[in-house]
């Protein structure tokens, strides 16, 4: 009987191995590049000056990539837990030495309390095998007022049956990642519908709390 660690460890094979034509793949024209135009957009409203940005499930560093374009003093990094994409997107990313790339797992993540001014995942959400577990973990590397975007299909809208019924993963309601939010300890601002999925590809966007100020 295969476990679900087993299969989770498989899947991320699968992805290590897709690292050699991930950048050439059409899905980059058609659903990634989009996603990631949009994300980054999104982040220079919610964190116009991040110092320091965290990309969890990075692939081979396309979305740093656009980081590094958009704040090109914020200090980038990018976690995988395929070793394949880690090492793609490190030698893509040799011109940029603000870019580093660490091989983990969302739910344990190599970094200590509160550093990141900015967190982002893209179409990766899905695919975490204890999502309640990861998303406490992007929180406690999250800065107070710090903010967080997460941008994946959800079982919503009338492109949800593509991913829901033939993907590989978790996916959730609106409500329900709202409430993980919540459980995580982030404060939910809302969802953005990404631009032309029919309403399946959302952007979750995120707050951890301010710091309270006495008096």
């Amino acid at each position: 009987m295969t476990t679900g660690h087993e299969a989770h460890d498989r899947h991320v094979e699968r992805f290590g191995r897709w690292a050699r034509s991930y950048d050439s793949s059409p899905l980059q024209r058609v659903l990634f590049g989009p996603i990631q135009k949009q994300i980054v957009e999104r982040a220079a409203s919610v964190s116009p000056a991040p110092g320091s940005i965290l990309d969890v499930g990075c692939g081979t560093g396309q979305l740093l990539g656009r980081m590094a374009r958009s704040f090109p003093q914020a200090r980038l990094v990018g976690v995988d837990p395929a070793a394949g994409m880690i090492a793609a997107a490190r030698a893509s990313a040799s011109r940029d030495s603000r870019a580093t790339f660490v091989e983990a797992y969302a739910e344990s993540l190599p970094f200590e309390d509160a550093t990141f001014g900015l967190v982002t995942t893209t179409m990766s959400f899905h695919h975490w095998s204890d999502q309640p577990a990861a998303l406490r973990e992007v929180a406690r590397v999250l800065a107070p007022g710090g903010a967080f975007l997460l941008a994946d299909a959800l079982a919503a809208g009338w492109f949800s049956w593509i991913f829901v019924r033939h993907g590989h993963g978790t996916f959730n309601t609106p409500d329900r990642l709202g409430e993980m939010f919540g459980e995580a300890g982030f404060v939910c601002k809302g969802f953005e519908r990404v631009d032309g999925l029919g309403g399946t590809i959302q952007i979750a966007i995120g707050r951890a709390p301010a710091p309270s100020v006495d008096g």
